[in-house]
């Protein structure tokens, strides 16, 4: 009878232990498939979804800043952002695409505020001078904010001559868009 109830237990906990690590790969399973169905590329040693957009695209696909004598620097609305999927991922990898030595990291969403991190800040405070500074946040809060329901853009970053950390919404940037 011992024996009988030992057996039991052990089928029991074993079935627990199997059911457990069956649990998780089938998350790991549906992440990476809602990943290959967005059209992203699985990066198994990151652990995260990457998604590829390639170079002739990049420059069409985003918010760009321009400039001309009579305007002065104005942003203008890439061409395929509307035939792009729009989400973080895929519009932050868009930015990152500048050929910058600065780039963004998807932090998360709350509410109507999607929050990014500058990955060399200091770059952008202090070496792309105050307008290209100016240029590079209006770019990246015009283009993170074609996001259905996003409204603002919570920047983390060390603080800067040139720009610094903070909340910002289209209006901080619309002497950007020209008539």
């Amino acid at each position: 009878m011992r024996n009988k109830v030992l057996i039991i237990s052990l089928t029991i906990i074993g079935f627990a232990i199997i059911a457990f690590y069956a649990m998780n790969w089938f998350k790991e399973f549906m992440v990476i498939d809602s990943c290959l169905d967005k059209g992203g590329r699985w990066n198994y040693e990151l652990g995260k979804c990457e998604f590829c957009v390639d170079s002739v695209d990049v420059n069409i696909a985003y918010w760009i800043a321009d400039y001309n004598e009579d305007k002065g620097e104005y942003l203008i609305r890439g061409k395929k952002l509307d035939s792009i999927e729009k989400t973080p991922e895929v519009l932050i990898n868009i930015l990152n695409g500048r050929e910058l030595e600065c780039s963004l990291e998807y932090k998360g969403i709350r509410g109507d505020t999607i929050c990014v991190g500058i990955i060399n800040g200091l770059y952008l405070s202090e070496r792309m001078g105050t307008t290209g500074a100016y240029c590079f946040l209006g770019e990246t809060i015009f283009t993170l904010t074609e996001l259905d329901s996003i409204n603002k853009v919570s920047i983390e970053m060390e603080v800067g001559s040139h720009a610094g950390p903070g909340v910002y919404t289209k209006d901080d940037f619309y002497d950007l868009i020209k008539e």
